[in-house]
């Protein structure tokens, strides 16, 4: 009987200072996980942010790349990591929405044990073309691929990633019947398209830019709801042909469950404060993305609004990880 009154009278005095360290959050550096290497989309966007959120907090924000098994390396590593806010996850559509119904016999789930402390971007994708498919709009591409059935190779950055969920998402919402050529990554998939070896791809902008200034590629479709201001003369899908058809990437900052919310608020007005640096907005513009501001509450619904539109694509489809 002795040790658990001594426990119990032991604990009450170990509250305060539990929630003076909380309180003192962050005290130290913070550790935030990538799933992809240095230089791609993903980390260019967080070692944009990052530091301002550093700034605003008064304490580093260090960013390690663990790459490979599309980000799933690193939300194992992030799953199994302390939920005290010394280790936070940077992760994109595929990561955070995708994930969890593309691949069986994860050791984390990413809704049951992630939460997330902000948006921080969005970007558009856009519906391009080889400069020698005969289709010189959206509405021709579309009428083109239900007349020659299985003619039109559409590339994606990997089966399973933004780039194929949306191509299978415009197939079958408009019925089209276009062979799906997975590549390793955007670059190569763009460099095909360019070159005239796959005929379509739906992908970021920022991307293919090289290729469409040179007049090897041509943009048909801008896949938002509104036009944007890097292509102001290119219509939107919906102005273009294919109403309701909307596809594009975002990333967001997430916490493990069971943080404490102090830690989750502080993150997220630091997120807030820093997406509002005029200087900030101006250096994502240049990487072709907007900056994009969603508090907890918000994130959280459009997350689970996300995973539930590309799960269904996925399970529709037959898309598996190996293709």
């Amino acid at each position: 009987m002795t040790l658990p009154r001594r426990v119990a009278l032991t604990a009450p005095f170990l509250l305060p200072f539990a929630a003076r360290a909380q309180g003192n959050w962050p005290a130290r550096p913070v550790r935030v996980l990538i799933g992809f290497p240095p230089g791609g989309g993903v980390d260019i966007v967080a070692r944009l942010v990052m530091p301002r959120v550093a700034d605003r907090l008064g304490q580093s924000f260090v960013i390690e790349n663990r790459a490979g098994a599309n980000g799933n390396i690193a939300m194992d590593a992030f799953a199994k990591s302390g939920a005290d806010g010394y280790t936070l996850f940077y992760g994109n559509v595929g990561n955070l929405a995708v994930t969890n119904a593309l691949y069986r016999d994860l050791s984390f789930d990413t809704t049951r044990d992630f939460v997330p402390a902000g948006q921080t971007m969005e970007s558009f994708l856009v519906v391009a073309v080889s400069n020698d498919t005969p289709a010189r709009n959206l509405a021709e591409l579309m009428e083109y691929a239900r007349t020659n059935p299985g003619r039109l190779n559409g590339a994606s950055a990997g089966s399973g990633g933004p780039s194929h969920l949306a191509l299978e998402l415009f197939k079958r919402e408009f019925g089209l019947n276009i062979v799906h050529v997975p590549y390793r990554g955007s670059a190569p998939a763009i460099q095909d398209l360019a070159g005239g070896r796959v005929q379509v791809i739906i992908d970021g902008y920022s991307l293919m830019r090289g290729a469409v200034e040179s007049g090897r590629v041509r943009v048909l479709a801008v896949a938002s709801a509104r036009r944007e201001s890097l292509l102001p003369d290119v219509p939107t899908t919906g102005e273009a042909g294919a109403p309701g058809f909307t596809a594009g990437s975002w990333h967001m900052l997430m916490a493990l469950r069971g943080t404490p919310q102090l830690v989750l608020d502080r993150l997220e007005s630091a997120l807030d404060s820093a997406l509002r640096d005029p200087e900030l907005v101006a250096a994502m513009a240049q990487q072709g993305v907007a900056a994009r501001f969603r508090g907890q509450r918000d994130a959280a619904a459009f997350l689970g609004a996300e995973r539930e539109r590309w799960t269904r694509v996925i399970r529709e489809s037959g898309i598996t990880a190996e293709g």
